[in-house]
């Protein structure tokens, strides 16, 4: 096998970046859309990922140059819409969705990010970003509403330590079922 070979979390979970091959952390990574589309294309062509149940690309929201690129030029079985309570976040997705469906690429679901933060001391949750309005999201376009992900000092400690593998919540679960059915289908 030739190629780059990607690193892999402490539970084997193989991860690529762009961050990960600059040499300063610190440094940004200033990239025009022809670059973008580039390095997006190498990662899927010119890394060494190895048998894989699942790739998982995580991208910026919208309908920009790095979503359509991937969904213009890899093999897609479908995507995951993760949105936030906001009003104007729900317009992105929106949008998003629509791209989507042009272009043929199934929507296998949809995840309300940063939904609420629950009291410490009494359980109450509180919605800071505003009402929930993911299931709605989810009902508007006839997609399952696969949960909310609260936002949590615990994931944020995990995340900031490298050990985000250890944060367990039920809505992942419910998050890895359209994925763990879409990959009983290819195999």
């Amino acid at each position: 096998m030739r190629g780059m070979l990607p690193p892999e979390s402490r539970t084997g979970i193989k991860i690529m970046s762009l961050q990960l091959l600059m040499q300063d952390e610190d440094a940004p990574a200033i990239l025009r859309a022809p670059l973008i589309t580039g390095t997006i294309k190498r990662f899927w062509t010119d890394v060494a990922w190895g048998e894989l149940d699942c790739l998982l690309v995580d991208l910026p929201p919208g309908t920009g140059d790095a979503p359509l690129s991937v969904m213009q030029s890899l093999p897609l079985d479908g995507i995951l819409m993760v949105t936030t309570p906001q009003k104007i976040t729900m317009g992105v997705v929106r949008k998003a969705i629509n791209m989507a469906k042009r272009m043929d690429i199934p929507v296998l679901g949809s995840v309300e990010n940063m939904s609420y933060v629950e009291c410490g001391k009494c359980g109450e949750k509180m919605y800071v970003f505003g009402p929930s309005s993911g299931g709605q999201l989810a009902d508007e376009f006839g997609l399952p509403f696969l949960g909310s992900v609260p936002l949590d000092p615990l994931l944020v400690e995990l995340a900031d330590r490298g050990r985000i593998e250890e944060y367990d919540h039920p809505v992942f679960g419910a998050v890895m079922e359209p994925l763990t059915k879409k990959t009983e289908l290819v195999t």
